[in-house]
């Protein structure tokens, strides 16, 4: 469900060629589909979902993106309007990247612009994987894999536990509250996570794998 990251080699060239780190808190939206975009985002930390909106008012999912990613690639054409609406899902921390920037670090280094284009181009392969794969997977696929995404990140490696109601989560895989209480309650009982106030902790990240089975 996420996009590769940037060479962690790259993180320091990133950093020191753009803006100052910013934090931003859960729900903060940074592009809006049909709106001007004026430049990129590389994110420290955290998990973006991209999503789209029907004109009925359908949200389809289209992906995530976590820490050392390159997001809001609209803003490469930039003050054109987005194509997507990019929301951050937990708190998170990033650095403004414009055109301009990416421009002095591409002739500084020519290595990273192809290290540049090539993360593009992965992004724009998993981002149509993921639309397919979003129109097919049931709601408990769509949970468990953002459980073991959010697994993977800065957060959850500190604190041990996901900090997300079920509103939170019903928002994160395109889903209802309904739904997502209903498979809570469900792997709860089966002692595969406990769930606490906005609290969801891992119990037994084996049969987690196994509950999408």
């Amino acid at each position: 469900l996420q996009v590769h990251c940037l060479s962690h080699r790259q993180l320091p060239h990133m950093t020191l060629n753009c803006g100052p780190e910013k934090r931003r808190i859960a729900g903060e939206i940074l592009s809006i589909c049909g709106e001007p975009v004026l430049h990129m985002h590389f994110l420290l930390n955290g998990i973006v979902k991209v999503y789209t909106n029907s004109s009925d008012g359908f949200v389809r999912l289209l992906g995530y993106h976590r820490q050392n990613t390159l997001f809001v690639l609209d803003g490469f054409c930039e003050g054109k309007p987005a194509i997507v609406t990019t929301q951050a899902v937990t708190d998170i921390t990033t650095v403004t990247v414009t055109r301009q920037s990416l421009l002095r670090m591409c002739e500084a280094n020519p290595a990273f612009g192809l290290n540049l284009a090539s993360y593009v181009g992965d992004v724009l392969r998993l981002m149509c994987f993921d639309a397919e794969n979003q129109s097919v997977s049931d709601v408990t696929t769509r949970l468990i894999n953002f459980i073991f995404l959010y697994m993977k990140s800065e957060d959850y490696c500190q604190t041990q536990c996901i900090p997300m109601s079920y509103e939170n989560l019903a928002s994160a895989v395109n889903a209802s509250r309904i739904q997502i209480a209903r498979i809570c309650s469900k792997m709860k009982r089966l002692g595969v996570i406990d769930v606490g106030r906005r609290c969801i902790t891992i119990k037994n990240p084996d049969a987690l794998y196994d509950f999408t089975k």
